[in-house]
């Protein structure tokens, strides 16, 4: 009788598999028979495109960015404006855009949700409704909520703190700079970063450039595990029990920390408060509650738990974001400002003009009228070239069936969701780097953006590191604006020299390429030392 039972078992178990392997299959068939023909890389009719992602694999180091991939693509095949790669089961088949106006056509016209896998790339870490993964009526009122926090007549207000951390900036790098120690910039970039966004979005100084700060530890910690989420190099990842319970850990830190600061300042308005003016994103977001719910005594005693949760996400989210991008953008501009010699003497030769010869006098100068910042044009030039070449952040959206492409040259038209899943990255980088639209397209330019510039002025829409449409990045006016207090103080007092150990890897000779570790970070940190110009401070 048991013989017989574990027989009948076996026989169930091998037909579930036999079962199995027949849906996997036709599953496969149709799902190459629907991707054959698209515009791409050479495709095999049962393996798609991974015989191409072994050969890459082989080719680029294996901590590269996608961003590598696709542009790695787009050379060694010769692709055109968009392309397709499959390389399903590994993954969902993708739709790559490199071209402005298609790009703008998914972002700008049709606005594409953002893909579900970026909802379960950041949720753990930044919660389920964090804006920059939501869509719909959550994204919508998200957006709504907090633009006044980042509008211009709110930012230049607070950047009197702005200038109190980057002067402590200068502080740093001057030490590093008497002691001749190899640092990586970005890492210092990054506690700066840190500070001034806590200064935005919660109106304290985290002091993260001098000592520990909790919020910045565990937020550190969270990015390593960001990083190797969702990876081909970290299949394991999302069952790691171990990395689960520290992700689990660090997130209880970060939702007490953020928690407690809007439970302190929920109990200290009154009703006065509720018509001020907001000072911080947290003010923001108790002014939009206290609107939408009255301000009786009874609502001004209790917060709504949804509420709560959703403002801690959307904090959580501007802290990572605000810290993330601008420290890489700050690093990367000393990296390539190392590499130009003609643009170092320009840049200076504008801050020399339109500021004071000191760091303490310039500083005293931006307090007194934030508005110099706009009197930047060539400083200006140098971050846009930065994030030309170095975007941080990209979006990735789900294709529609409603909504297809059409190809410039030959005016055929694909869809954007060939099979279901389908990726649709308009790539940034690729973008950036590409002759047809940014002549010497490898060459740190900044003078390409002025307006009597000797190279030819690139297409609306081939620059995106903020990305276009109804979804750019809430904060970019408040990164640049970072950017430029800390090269109007630094960037005339320190020059950067780039220290690379023997042997390091290197992505078409360029050692700081990009690698994923929560955005697009360089590699290495930008290892080098500081050298002082010479100047008083």
């Amino acid at each position: 009788m048991a013989l017989i039972s574990w027989d009948s078992a076996f026989r169930a178990a091998f037909a579930t598999v036999v079962a199995y392997l027949i849906h996997f299959i036709i599953k496969l068939f149709r799902h190459r028979r629907q991707m054959m023909g698209l515009p791409g890389p050479p495709y095999h009719p049962i393996l798609g495109h991974l015989p191409v992602a072994i050969e890459m694999a082989r080719s680029l180091p294996p901590d590269v960015h996608p961003h590598h991939y696709w542009a790695w693509l787009k050379k060694r095949y010769n692709l055109g404006p968009f392309y397709y790669f499959d390389a399903w089961p590994m993954g969902p088949p993708t739709l790559i855009i490199c071209e402005p106006e298609v790009a703008d056509h998914v972002t700008v016209k049709h606005n594409l949700d953002k893909h579900p896998m970026v909802k379960q790339y950041l949720k753990q870490h930044l919660g389920t409704d964090n804006m920059a993964a939501a869509n719909g009526i959550v994204w919508k009122r998200a957006r709504t909520v907090y633009n006044p926090g980042f509008a211009t007549s709110h930012l230049m207000t607070v950047i009197a703190s702005i200038v109190d951390d980057v002067v402590t900036l200068s502080e740093v790098l001057g030490e590093a700079a008497d002691s001749s120690e190899v640092i990586q910039l970005e890492t210092v970039a990054m506690k700066l970063s840190f500070d001034v966004i806590g200064r935005l979005v919660l109106g304290v100084s985290l002091g993260s450039q001098r000592k520990s700060n909790v919020l910045v530890d565990a937020f550190r910690r969270q990015l390593h595990f960001l990083s190797s989420s969702n990876t081909w190099a970290s299949p394991l990842a999302g069952v790691n029990p171990l990395q689960q319970f520290s992700i689990w850990r660090n997130a209880r830190v970060i939702d007490g920390y953020l928690g407690r600061e809007l439970d302190e300042r929920f109990a200290k308005q009154d009703e006065s408060e509720t018509t001020a003016r907001p000072r911080t994103i947290i003010d923001v977001a108790l002014r939009t509650y206290n609107e939408d719910r009255g301000t009786t005594a009874a609502n001004m005693r209790t917060m709504d738990a949804a509420f709560r949760r959703s403002a801690i996400d959307q904090i959580k989210t501007f802290v990572f974001a605000g810290h993330d991008t601008i420290s890489t953008t700050i690093s990367m501009l000393f990296y390539y400002l190392s590499t130009a010699p003609h643009a170092v003497s320009t840049l200076r030769a504008e801050l020399s003009t339109t500021f004071p010869p000191t760091t303490a006098e310039t500083a005293a100068r931006i307090r007194a009228d934030p508005y110099i910042l706009n009197s930047l044009p060539y400083a200006t030039a140098c971050i846009k070239e930065t994030l030309r070449l170095f975007p941080p952040a990209n979006t990735v959206r789900i294709g529609s069936p409603s909504v297809h492409i059409t190809d410039p040259g030959t005016g055929a038209t694909y869809p954007t969701l060939p099979r279901p899943g389908t990726v649709v990255w308009p790539d940034a980088y690729v973008l950036g780097r590409d002759d047809a639209y940014f002549p010497r397209a490898t060459e740190f330019l900044p003078e390409r953006w002025l307006p009597e510039s000797p190279v030819a002025q690139a297409p609306v829409g081939a620059w995106r590191p903020f990305e276009r449409g109804p979804r750019n990045c809430i904060g970019s006016e408040f990164g640049v604006m970072e950017v430029k207090v800390v090269v109007a103080l630094c960037a005339r007092e320190f020059e950067f020299e780039a220290v690379w150990p023997e042997g390091v890897a290197d992505v078409d000779g360029e050692r700081c390429y990009q690698m994923l570790f929560g955005s697009a970070k360089p590699k290495g940190g930008v290892p080098g030392r500081m050298k002082r110009m010479g100047r008083n401070g």
